[in-house]
């Protein structure tokens, strides 16, 4: 199935928009699916490729919006958008938000696709701006086990790019 640019963003935003339900953290008035648009817009304001971007709205789709990357497929995406997403989704078969999260990271070392890393960055990023309506507890990890940890891992492919240096400076105020 082939689409042109504009009508593929538009099936993507309608997408995240319909399955990824619910409300942000700590929050009664902020759609769960406001997370994806703000990764995408994330990626647009630093330049990124098109596929990149799409990649990026989407990163949240299989894990919380019941959808499967074979789904991506048949509603026509490109492979490059299913690959990002798929490197940047959570293993639902491990136990544990924390053994899930391990394991992306682990697939996101062996891959060394830095549009994937760039995607979760910016992905960390949001969660790191809209944390303070988590518990204290829940902050702190965010911010000094997984932030930190995404930082390191991510240095060497990003270390001069924008996107990571203002992760850099949200992770150590």
């Amino acid at each position: 199935v082939f689409f042109k640019q504009k009508e593929i963003v538009d099936i993507a935003e309608i997408l995240v928009k319909e399955r990824i339900q619910g409300m942000r953290k700590g929050t009664v008035d902020v759609p769960n699916w406001t997370h994806s648009f703000h990764v995408r817009d994330a990626l647009i304001a630093n330049d990124f490729e098109h596929e990149v971007v799409l990649g990026g709205m989407l990163h949240d789709i299989v894990e919380d919006g019941n959808t499967s990357l074979n789904d991506l497929h048949g509603m026509g995406f490109p492979d490059r958008v299913v690959a990002l997403v798929d490197l940047c989704s959570h293993n639902m078969a491990a136990v544990g938000s924390e053994a899930r999260w391990i394991k992306m990271m682990a697939r996101l070392v062996d891959a060394k696709d830095s549009d994937a890393w760039s995607i979760k960055v910016a992905d960390m990023i949001d969660n790191l701006r809209s944390c303070h309506t988590m518990p204290e507890e829940k902050q702190h990890f965010m911010r000094q086990v997984k932030g930190a940890l995404l930082l390191r891992l991510s240095k060497p492919l990003l270390g001069k790019q924008a996107l990571w240096q203002e992760l850099n400076e949200l992770v150590n105020q």
